[in-house]
């Protein structure tokens, strides 16, 4: 029998040899590609064990705690040998050691005698560059030069924007001329909002100059009677008898302010028949008398008679008990057992079950204080909210729950702020005092955030990595981002490149590839549900005042989810991506509030514990 042999065609063998060779060239590039993401993780890490380590170090050395702060800058330079912040610590170090006994410091403005550090002399080969002890005085000049000139001219944006960074890059100079000049400069600018019916920035304004000048009774009382005015307009159309009560007040107190005379007028009218409507015809008549008072309009002196004819008759008649007439709303909690009486938080039920679990981070302002902190609500808990942070507002939990970073309101630390609860550490990552809404990225690697720092005031989104050691850096025009819980994807209020085409949009985590979401402009503060699906923000130009809305990414259908004439607003998805939570201010009081986020009955999650006064300005999130 013969063997045959089968000969293999050559264009096969030069195939397989093909196939062979870019299975090869695939199998490398990958390899690449794992080194390089191994490497830029270790990059991370390592930028991050920087940041830390100087922060620290920063802190070590400002409290005099010398030889922990050189321990802490060396640990810097072993990552990073020429990291200046590092050097320049050591060198004053090593400054402070070679002096006599004591030593004159100066810190946070402040100086001080501390003791000769003998214990942390660095070895005398060491070299390091000279200290720079502070900006040349000739460039400060010219900065004051600059500010002085803005005040001047009545541009007191600008004005404070110099004294302010005046105040952060030279601490001690000419002190209460700075102090003094951004005062008047607050109280200007607050004005000029004023008169532009921008309440709430006005009220923010007053609120700094009252920090210069805590005495400054008038400024007090102009700003007093602004929030006065503020907690009308919240309460006008919400609750008529609570609204009255404070129209009174206000009217008796500045009768000719705004539209205060016209306001009562017409709270006096609806709340009298309100209560004509509840049968308490004696307080129905005693309300007409008191808008009789103010202006007499068509009708209401016979309709007032009546009412005084029938309360003379049989008196106010006791309105019927239900629900509504105990302030109760909605279905309660029998996991709670929970009674309504009084003033108890009310856990609800939505149309799914009981509410998504977890906890709520909100910040508010102290009413005793008038600081800014940041409070933790467990929902589905009867428990009151728990302080957090203070001096803090719009904070932003880090996916692991191990880092908080958030909006600083401490004077000498205004910027974005970290804080890790297990460690107490602090990390600082902007020093501007404009510097808000942060959020973390998917990586949690870097934090983007809106400041309006620069000169022409416009809104920009900056992003940092955040170690604490790095420059913001520019990604567009816009305000309120909010990064992808899972993509490079950044969601945004903002516009096209000519400032038209307003309304929410997205970019990559460079700024690169804008693309809008939504058409109307004042739709803004928008957040992501955890499967990235959907964005929820709030919008007062779609019905009239702020409501909470829901877009779906893949097809821009937008869902519209609360319904009321109050405020509601500051959403955020539940972990679970079920519910919405929101604050309103639809009972007479500011509540945290929660909805279904494919849409359903609103119901209540807790009581607000602060002050929402600048709600704009404060921020939220549902964290596990």
């Amino acid at each position: 029998m013969r063997n045959l042999r089968v000969r293999f065609p050559t264009w096969a063998m030069w195939l397989c040899g093909a196939i062979t060779l870019l299975a090869g060239v695939l199998l490398l590039f990958a390899i690449v590609l794992g080194v390089q993401a191994g490497q830029q993780q270790l990059e991370i890490k390592r930028r991050q064990q920087i940041g830390s380590a100087l922060q620290r170090g920063i802190e070590y050395h400002a409290q005099g705690q010398l030889a922990a702060a050189q321990a802490a800058y060396e640990e810097v330079l072993v990552l990073d040998s020429n990291n200046s912040a590092a050097l320049e610590g050591l060198t004053h170090i090593r400054q402070l050691a070679t002096l006599t006994n004591t030593v004159s410091m100066t810190m946070n403005g402040a100086t001080t005698l501390v003791p000769r550090p003998t214990a942390v002399l660095l070895p005398a080969e060491t070299s390091l560059p000279a200290l720079p002890t502070a900006l040349p005085a000739v460039e400060v000049d010219q900065l004051m030069q600059q500010a002085e000139a803005a005040y001047a001219a009545g541009r007191w944006s600008e004005s404070i924007s110099l004294l302010l960074k005046i105040r952060q890059i030279a601490a001690t100079y000419e002190t209460a001329h700075v102090d003094e000049l951004l005062f008047t400069a607050y109280i200007n600018l607050a004005t000029e909002k004023d008169n532009q019916d921008k309440l709430e920035e006005a009220l923010s304004l007053y609120d700094q100059a009252l920090a210069l000048q805590p005495d400054a009774v008038e400024i007090r009382q102009e700003r007093q009677l602004i929030a006065e005015y503020l907690d009308v307009v919240t309460y006008s159309g919400v609750s008529w008898e609570r609204s009255t009560e404070m129209l009174r007040t206000l009217y008796n107190e500045e009768p000719d302010y705004r539209d205060i005379r016209e306001r009562f007028h017409e709270a006096l009218l609806t709340y009298g028949e309100e209560r004509a409507a509840d049968r308490a015809w004696c307080d129905s008549s005693t309300l007409l008398t008191e808008a009789i008072n103010i202006a007499v309009t068509s009708g209401i002196v016979a309709q007032r008679d009546e009412y005084q004819m029938t309360c003379a008759q049989v008196g106010n008649e006791p309105p019927p008990l239900d629900a509504a007439s105990l302030g109760v709303t909605g279905t309660i909690s029998t996991e709670l057992g929970l009674a309504p009486t009084g003033d108890l938080p009310v856990i609800l039920g939505d149309a799914s079950g009981l509410l998504s679990r977890g906890r709520i981070l909100y910040s508010a302002t102290d009413v005793t204080t008038g600081r800014n902190r940041i409070m933790q609500q467990a929902v589905g808990s009867a428990s009151p909210a728990t302080v957090v942070r203070e001096d803090a507002a719009q904070p932003a939990m880090r996916q692991d729950g191990q880092r908080l970073v958030f909006r600083n309101t401490r004077n000498d630390m205004a910027g974005i702020s970290a804080w890790d609860a297990g460690t107490d550490l602090s990390l600082q990552f902007t020093g501007y005092t404009e510097d808000s809404q942060p959020g973390w990225s998917a990586d949690s690697n870097r934090v983007v955030f809106a400041s309006n720092r620069e000169g022409d005031r416009i809104w920009r989104i900056y992003a940092t990595w955040a170690d604490g050691n790095s420059e913001s850096v520019t990604l567009s025009i816009g305000e309120s981002p909010d990064w992808h819980p899972a993509q490079d994807t950044i969601v945004f209020r903002g516009c096209d490149d000519s400032g038209n085409g307003c309304g929410l949009w997205t970019m990559n985590g460079a700024g690169g590839n804008r693309a809008p979401l939504t058409t109307v402009a004042s739709d803004n503060r928008p957040a992501w549900s955890p499967d990235g699906r959907y964005v929820v923000f709030m919008s007062d130009g779609r019905d009239g005042n702020f409501e909470i809305y829901r877009v779906d990414t893949a097809t821009a259908q937008v869902l519209r989810l609360t319904n009321s004439p109050t405020l509601d607003g500051l959403p955020t998805v539940s972990p679970d991506g079920r519910s919405v939570a929101f604050v309103s201010n639809r009972d007479g009081g500011w509540k945290l509030w929660a909805v279904p986020l494919g849409g359903g009955t609103e119901t209540v999650i807790a009581p607000l514990s602060g002050n929402l006064d600048n709600w704009l300005n404060q921020g939220m999130q549902w964290i596990p």
